[in-house]
């Protein structure tokens, strides 16, 4: 009994410290963050951020090793379950999954609730949320990796969800009625109508504009992260603690910014700065505001430790793996 005591003890000392060391590596992240000269196209604006922190080695990503054939993601069983799927990993690598990416096919398109690390020959339930409502039949056994992402409005609001759930129950799951609502409004402002309700046939609907904008931004040299802000309103960022992810996700992850810019156009809510400066400016202030922002650390849904950070006008998290910040992300609003 004593035994079994102090092995407890000794778990809870091992899970404290891991939760000092995370908030630590993050702090020590974000005091390291410089931000660049913007690009530009129409109501947005792009800076990249540059950080003295990151090392050199990375992971492999959901697109790589989807392609491998040893690395499955599928419903958790024939009948499916909505929030959940299951990832079988039989590569002998460490694999990324970032938040907001979707996975296309079985019996509905979903999306990922947060950035998680599939361990190398392990098999993992994840959290996802349905980005598709008006389908439920297999249309292939497995999942693929699609290239359009949660867009980063609503990524602000499942973040706040997933925070909420992780505090009542220890659990990442997102409301997923907000989700299929909001999809809803922005298929309705957008003029899309889908037979499932699917988020992706939005970016279809546009995707000669969405071409347009992705043609004026790419990442620069040593350039890890970027601050996004629409009609000069700083809407969120991120950031990899690996050189070698940001230029492998780029495009991806910008293309749920450049929706929300096409949406904020659409809807006549375009405001201009009398400053030059004034938006790099803020997008200045919000990285610096990030460091006093409250934070909590919950056990990751794969490997490492997940931050959450919450505010009124904020949210967003972080993923600690080997006292190492892999992916910060935040979110204005």
């Amino acid at each position: 009994m004593k035994s079994g005591t102090n092995n407890n003890q000794k778990r809870k000392g091992n899970s404290m410290e891991n939760k000092r060391k995370s908030y630590v590596e993050l702090d020590a992240m974000l005091l390291t963050l410089r931000v660049g000269e913007a690009g530009e196209f129409r109501n947005l604006k792009v800076f990249p951020i540059f950080s003295s922190y990151p090392v050199s080695n990375g992971y492999t990503l959901l697109d790589d090793a989807v392609k491998t054939g040893k690395f499955v993601v599928k419903e958790i069983s024939e009948g499916g379950s909505v929030p959940n799927l299951k990832v079988i990993n039989q590569l002998d690598e460490d694999v990324l999954i970032l938040d907001g990416e979707a996975l296309v096919g079985a019996k509905q398109n979903r999306i990922v609730n947060t950035t998680i690390i599939i361990g190398k020959m392990k098999e993992v339930v994840i959290p996802v949320s349905c980005v598709e409502q008006g389908r439920w039949r297999y249309s292939r056994n497995n999942f693929t990796s699609g290239d359009a992402p949660l867009y980063s409005a609503l990524r602000m609001k499942k973040s706040r969800s997933v925070t909420e759930s992780l505090r009542a129950n220890m659990s990442f799951r997102a409301d997923q009625n907000e989700i299929w609502d909001d999809i809803a409004q922005k298929s309705a402002r957008f003029s899309v109508n889908s037979d499932t309700q699917d988020m992706h046939d939005i970016y279809k609907n546009r995707e000669e504009d969405l071409k347009k904008y992705e043609e004026s931004f790419n990442p620069e040299p040593g350039q890890t992260g970027f601050v996004a802000v629409i009609n000069n309103e700083v809407v969120g960022c991120d950031i990899f603690g690996r050189k070698n992810i940001l230029p492998r996700v780029y495009t991806k992850l910008l293309k749920g910014y450049i929706l929300d810019a096409l949406d904020r156009k659409v809807t006549g809510r375009e405001t201009f700065s009398r400053r030059k400066n004034d938006a790099k400016e803020k997008a200045e202030l919000f990285l610096d505001g990030l460091k006093t922002v409250r934070k909590e650390v919950f056990k990751s849904a794969g490997e490492g430790e997940d931050i959450r950070l919450e505010d009124k006008n904020l949210s967003g998290f972080a993923l600690v793996h080997n006292n190492n910040v892999i992916h910060f992300a935040a979110f204005a609003g």
